[in-house]
């Protein structure tokens, strides 16, 4: 009995690990007061144990040996910089780095482990198991009254979510709906090839976020296009009942917008700031100021310009962040926006933290530009982290870091164009185009939702997808890659 049960833990581990994705989040939501979460714990563990185990059990170690003691470099010149221009709190930035460098390290420990068929469906059952549990857990908040909303006002439903977590919350939502779509589309049950994208079309539009509202559009819309494509090249048969689902439900989303979460929360912030830009406008130009025809130097050589925009910048979004007049002064503020009155750029959020890092940027020397400032720099005065990982990765890793996580991507990007090259008619099987489909969705996720570089619980899927990737471009045979008879595990 013993033996089976470890020959059944041995045969499933990869599966059950990435299932435990939603119910680690759960745990984390339940103990979001206390200093560390045990789910915190948990991922940090595993984030130590597998490079551990692989050490010690892999025959030929060279490459992997190679890939961690470039990131485990990487990170020592950026710890041993943060100590030459004197540390805010090393154990803040050094807690910070390890959540991003869990990303390219599961990655490349989920590339060893992934050599085999049983790997790969073990993989996506996982998949498969983290969605049904995260469906299951959000029905249970609903139905129990204690889920939280995406937005104040109780617009849009997230679940068991922390509030700093919703961008994370939405990014795992968009990745799990492809594979989603995916099982749907692998399914020879109409009911199936129904009933998955219905599910998935209510949950994104029901969360309420931009991530989510057009997650939606990308992934049906993909699907859509995708299953022709098929037929030319490979010949294959068009779903016909899931391909009109796909569409039906694209113009149904398209139809409730008006009454969606999002459309209300766009609704809102827009009428305000619209308002205000409006005003300000008007009081310039009773008092003769034409800003089209006003160099930036001009600008800010009118000591009663410079009065009326400082107001108007304080109004728009300084009670947000008024360490960033405190710390850089006026001028450099007004200078950072270019004085703009566009009420868009000011009321947004994202673009205030990433010219607040800017600031900091502008006063670092090149050895700190090469490595990263101390990402306590943007946290000392209130919580002004980035949202955009791109960004972030890149003012707080600088250009060596910046750079290193960008070709680690490419490599794949690579390997994909390069299996398309070489064997175009084999790759176009459903799951390649999902992977495919979900790196994009994740990349730009990353930028225009964020949160997924710098979340061990969203990164994780990310690792997943490149690993997977790999396998399909690297490992499997191009004899095998063909798009019929493929199983969803």
């Amino acid at each position: 009995m013993r033996e089976r049960r470890i020959n059944f833990l041995k045969n499933n581990w990869l599966c059950f690990l990435i299932a435990a994705q939603p119910v680690l989040d759960v745990i984390a939501y339940w103990n979001q007061n206390s200093v560390a979460t045990v789910a915190g714990y948990i991922r940090l563990a595993i984030m130590l144990a597998l490079p551990l185990h692989l050490l010690f059990t892999l025959k030929k170690k060279k490459g992997f040996v190679l890939s961690m003691l470039s990131i485990g470099l990487f990170c020592a010149l950026h710890v041993l910089n943060g100590f030459r221009t004197g540390y805010i709190s090393p154990v803040f930035d050094i807690a910070y780095m390890a959540k991003v460098a869990q990303m390219p390290v599961l990655a490349v420990c989920f590339i060893f482990y992934i050599r085999d068929e049983g790997m790969r469906k073990q993989a996506l059952r996982g998949i498969m198991l983290a969605g049904i549990f995260l469906i299951a857990f959000l029905i249970v908040s609903i139905v129990t009254g204690t889920w939280t909303a995406t937005y104040e006002g109780g617009l849009g439903i997230s679940g068991w979510v922390i509030n700093d977590n919703r961008c994370a919350n939405s990014i795992i939502l968009v990745t799990l709906s492809v594979f989603a779509v995916l099982f749907s589309a692998l399914s020879e049950r109409k009911i199936v090839n129904i009933l998955l994208p219905v599910l998935v079309s209510a949950v994104l539009i029901a969360n309420g976020t931009k991530a989510c509202y057009m997650g939606l559009f990308a992934i049906f819309g993909g699907f859509a296009v995708f299953m022709p494509l098929r037929r030319l090249i490979c010949g294959e048969k068009i779903k016909k009942v899931f391909a009109l689902t796909l569409v039906l439900l694209m113009i149904g989303a398209v139809a409730v917008y008006p009454v969606t979460p999002r459309a209300k929360v766009d609704e809102a912030q827009a009428a305000s700031a619209l308002k205000n830009q409006s005003e300000f406008d008007g009081k310039l130009l009773s008092m003769g100021y034409d800003l089209n025809g006003m160099s930036l130097e001009e600008k800010l050589s009118d000591p009663v310009l410079r009065g009326l925009f400082e107001e108007f910048y304080y109004e728009m979004f300084g009670y947000l962040n008024p360490h960033m007049f405190q710390r850089f002064g006026t001028e450099k503020v007004l200078a950072k926006y270019g004085m703009t009155t566009e009420a868009a750029t000011l009321i947004d959020v994202r673009v205030m933290k990433i010219n607040y890092a800017s600031l900091i940027w502008d006063e670092c020397d090149m050895l700190t530009r090469l490595v990263g400032f101390e990402s306590t720099e943007v946290c000392k005065d209130g919580s002004y982290d980035m949202e955009n990982d791109w960004p972030a990765l890149f003012f707080y890793y600088g250009y060596l870091g910046f750079a290193m996580y960008v070709v680690f991507i490419l490599y794949f990007i690579y390997r994909i164009i390069r299996r398309l090259i070489r064997d175009l008619k084999g790759s176009f099987s459903f799951e390649n185009f999902a992977l495919l489909l979900c790196l994009i969705l994740q990349l730009g996720l990353a930028q225009f939702s964020g949160a997924i570089l710098r979340r061990p619980n969203v990164s994780v899927y990310l690792s997943l997808v490149l690993a997977l990737i790999y396998y399909k471009t690297a490992v499997l045979p191009l004899s095998r890659e063909k798009p019929a008879g493929e199983g969803a595990a």
